[in-house]
């Protein structure tokens, strides 16, 4: 009887287990993850407004990126606070793409064929198919392996599938000691043969040379108006003595 009585217990454990463990099971991720409230959820995909993009928009300077098996590539971008992420084959043709808010970093990585995204800011993780729907969305937690992480795999600039590299380059001059960004990402298969796939260099130059050339004409004019102050108080020191 007592053994009887055991058998409804087990099942309902099993049950439970499995249930419980379908929610963190729902998305692959290298971060120790935990469930959201509802409410956070629905608060949260309204302000990233995440939609899917079917034609390649313009293209930026790389902010992260990540290959799958089958050598998909996603490339994350930001214009201020609008983020893309667009899919491409290792040809360098563009698939499909996503757009969405955030004011802060962002990472990407695969499952498969859903798109993990990264939110830094907020410690969120969220899992989008090709067709835009979200799977599953996690909260990471703040812990030392999660920020090892964040540094080593998911801000990675250089990544190898199936004996093929992938890798993040910058060619902008001078400008690539002050860049916080990436313009080329190169494939470099079995055999040496490189391939750029995705350039943005020439449009970065340009972006990097107009912000330097602003930064330095606002430096002149905040010293000349410097140096009017100086002159102008020499000369009253100097009438006041005078007198």
């Amino acid at each position: 009887m007592r053994y009887i009585l055991c058998v409804p217990v087990i099942v309902l454990l099993l049950f439970l287990l499995i249930g419980g463990g379908a929610e963190v099971l729902a998305m692959n991720t290298g971060f120790s993850t935990e469930p959201l409230s509802e409410d956070d959820v629905d608060t949260f995909l309204k302000n990233v407004n995440i939609s899917v993009i079917e034609e390649e928009p313009k293209k930026r300077a790389i902010d992260c990126f990540a290959v799958n098996d089958d050598g998909i590539i996603a490339i994350g971008c930001s214009d201020s606070e609008n983020k893309t992420v667009c899919i491409y084959t290792s040809e360098g043709e563009f698939q499909y793409g996503y757009r969405f808010e955030c004011s802060g970093n962002f990472g990407v990585g695969f499952d498969k064929s859903i798109l993990n995204i990264y939110f830094v800011r907020s410690d969120v993780a969220v899992a989008v198919n090709p067709d835009g729907g979200v799977e599953s969305i996690l909260k990471i937690k703040n812990t030392p392996e999660n920020n090892v992480y964040w540094n080593n795999y998911v801000f990675l600039t250089r990544q190898k599938i199936r004996d093929v590299e992938y890798v993040l380059k910058n060619d902008i001059g001078v400008f690539n000691l002050f860049a916080s960004s990436y313009s080329q990402l190169i494939i470099t298969d079995e055999s040496g043969k490189e391939n750029i796939i995705y350039d943005v260099s020439s449009e970065q130059f340009l972006n990097m040379l107009v912000a330097f050339i602003g930064a330095l004409v606002f430096m002149c004019l905040v010293a000349s108006v410097v140096i009017r102050e100086v002159i102008k108080l020499k000369r009253g020191n100097r009438t006041s003595q005078m007198s």
